[in-house]
C-alpha cells in the first residue's frame, strides 16, 4: 500500500482547522471558509473530508467540550485522538466500500432511504430536530446520508466476510473460564429474611419488645416467615420477609455486620435502630466462590465471538490496505 510522507501534526492542524459547533450553539472559533470541508485523505479516487469525519465525532466531541472545555490543551489533545481514529476508521469504510462496489454488489436507495428514516426516528425523532441538529454541527443532510449508506454497506460486507464464519466451541468457553475465574467470582452471600418495625414515637419500646417475643416464638419452633408475613413493615412483608441471596453491599453497614455473623438457620438478637427495630433470620450461607459456568457461559460466548470477529474483521481489513492505495494530505 502507497502512502505519502505523514506528519501527525500537520494532519492534526488540518483536523483542527474546524472545530466542530458544540451544544448550546456554539461556533467553531478556528474555521477558515476554505477549509470548511477540506480533503484530508484520498483512498483510491474517493475523498475523506473533514465533514466526513465531523459526521463520526460529533456527539464525541460535544461530550469533550462538556468535560474539558475550560482546559484548552488537553481539549484539543482528545479531539485530535478522536478525529484520529476516525479518520483511521473512514479510510477502512472506505476500502471496504471499495471492495463492495468492485464485486458488482449494490444496495436500492430505498434501503437506504429506510435507514435513513429509522435513524432519524431513533436519534432525532422527526426530520426538523435532524436539521437543527446538523446545522449546529455544521453539518449537510446529503454527508448525513452518505454516512449512513457508507454504514449499511460495511455492515453487509463484514456479515459476508466476517460474522457469518465465527463459531465458538464449548472448549474455547470452558478455557475462557478457567482462565479468568477472578472475573467471575461472587462475594459471600446470605439467604437473607428479615422483619422490621418501625418505632412509634410516643413510645420505641413496643417495636422492641414485640420482636423480641417474635424472636422467642421462632426459636420455639414457629415460622419466621409467616411471622415476617403478618407483622414486617416493608414490601417484604407478602414474601414472608424473604430478600432472597444478598451480598454485603446490599445492606446497610451495620445491618450487614449483624447478619454475616450469623450462622445458617440463626436468628439474630433486636436490633434496636433510630429508625426501628430489626429481627434477621439467615436461612442459608454462601462463601465467596466463582459463578458456576453455565449461568455465566452466554456472556462468554458472547465476549470471544466479539474478539475473534474483530481479529477477522482487523485481518480482513489489513488484506485489503495491503492492496490499496492511500493518501493523506
Amino acid at each position: 500500500m502507497k502512502r505519502s510522507p505523514f506528519n501527525l501534526t500537520a494532519r492534526c492542524a488540518i483536523l483542527l482547522a474546524v472545530v466542530l459547533g458544540f451544544l448550546e450553539g456554539k461556533r467553531s472559533v478556528l474555521a477558515a471558509p476554505q477549509l470548511l470541508n477540506a480533503v484530508v485523505a484520498m483512498v483510491f479516487d474517493s475523498p475523506i473530508t473533514v465533514d466526513d469525519i465531523k459526521i463520526q465525532t460529533a456527539p464525541v466531541e460535544e461530550e469533550l467540550f462538556r468535560q474539558f472545555g475550560r482546559e484548552p490543551s488537553l481539549l484539543q489533545q482528545r479531539v485530535n485522538e478522536v478525529r484520529q481514529t476516525a479518520l483511521e476508521t473512514l479510510i477502512d469504510r472506505e476500502l471496504i466500500i471499495n471492495e463492495f462496489e468492485t464485486q458488482g454488489y449494490a444496495i436500492p436507495d430505498s434501503v437506504i432511504d429506510e435507514q435513513v428514516k429509522d435513524r432519524i426516528r431513533r436519534q432525532f425523532g422527526d426530520r426538523l430536530t435532524l436539521t437543527k441538529t446538523l446545522q449546529a454541527r455544521g453539518l449537510t443532510y446529503e454527508a448525513y446520508r452518505k454516512g449512513i449508506r457508507q454504514q449499511v454497506i460495511v455492515d453487509a460486507l463484514t456479515a459476508r466476510n466476517v460474522n457469518s464464519v465465527v463459531l465458538v466451541s464449548p472448549f474455547e468457553i470452558e478455557k475462557y473460564y478457567q482462565a479468568n475465574l477472578e472475573s467471575y467470582q461472587q462475594e459471600e452471600r446470605i439467604h437473607l429474611r428479615m422483619i422490621f418495625l418501625q418505632h412509634d414515637p410516643s413510645n420505641t419500646d413496643i417495636a422492641p419488645r414485640l420482636l423480641a417475643e417474635i424472636r422467642d416464638k421462632v426459636i420455639g419452633g414457629a415460622s419466621f416467615a409467616e411471622m415476617a408475613s403478618v407483622y414486617h413493615d416493608g414490601s417484604q412483608r407478602e414474601s414472608g420477609g424473604d430478600w432472597g441471596w444478598v451480598e454485603k453491599s446490599v445492606l446497610r453497614e451495620d445491618l450487614a455486620e449483624v447478619a454475616f455473623a450469623l450462622k445458617a438457620g440463626d436468628v439474630s438478637d433486636v436490633v434496636v435502630r433510630d429508625e426501628g427495630s430489626y429481627l434477621i433470620h439467615v436461612e442459608a450461607h454462601r462463601n465467596a466462590e466463582p459463578r458456576p459456568l453455565e449461568d455465566v457461559r452466554a456472556d462468554i460466548e458472547k465476549t470471544l465471538l466479539a474478539e475473534e470477529q474483530n481479529r477477522l474483521q482487523k485481518q480482513w481489513v489489513e488484506t485489503l490496505r495491503k492492496k490499496a492505495y492511500v493518501r493523506y494530505y
